[in-house]
């Protein structure tokens, strides 16, 4: 197999482009949050808790690890309304958000919903609800 010159250079320069690319760091999400966006009312307290790690500590009680996943930042919190009922409140759920820091934006969807709504569950609670953001 012959390799030219220039496939070579290209091969070096795309190796070194990925060993350069570093994984998403927890520096670059964390400080204090607001999100915004249906059902969701508190603060987020968000620190590092390792490499690849960020701790959420949300103001009504519950807290949760992120680490990276595809590019966002994911976790999996058990949420006090986290379970939307038709016609019947909220009960706790467990959510599963991911967040894309650079956007300031992110989708939570309940995958593990409570079972004790008398009237079933709310239409669209499998679908992700979206939100922004705001850092304060």
């Amino acid at each position: 197999m012959n390799i030219t010159p220039g496939l070579a250079a290209t091969v070096v320069v795309a190796g070194a482009a990925v060993g350069l690319a570093g994984p998403a760091r927890a520096d670059g999400f964390s400080g204090t949050f607001t999100p915004n966006g249906p059902g969701l009312d508190s603060t987020w307290v968000v620190t590092s808790c390792g490499p690849d790690c960020a701790r959420i500590s949300d103001s009504s009680g519950w807290s949760a690890d992120a680490h990276p996943w595809d590019g966002v930042w994911r976790f999996v919190a058990d949420v006090p309304n986290g379970t939307k009922c038709n016609n019947d409140g909220v009960l706790p759920g467990t959510v599963t958000f991911k967040v894309d820091t650079a956007q300031g934006s992110g989708t939570m969807l309940t995958t593990n919903p409570a079972t004790g709504c008398r009237w079933g569950l709310a239409p669209g609670y499998s679908e992700p609800v979206y939100f922004t953001l705001t850092r304060i």
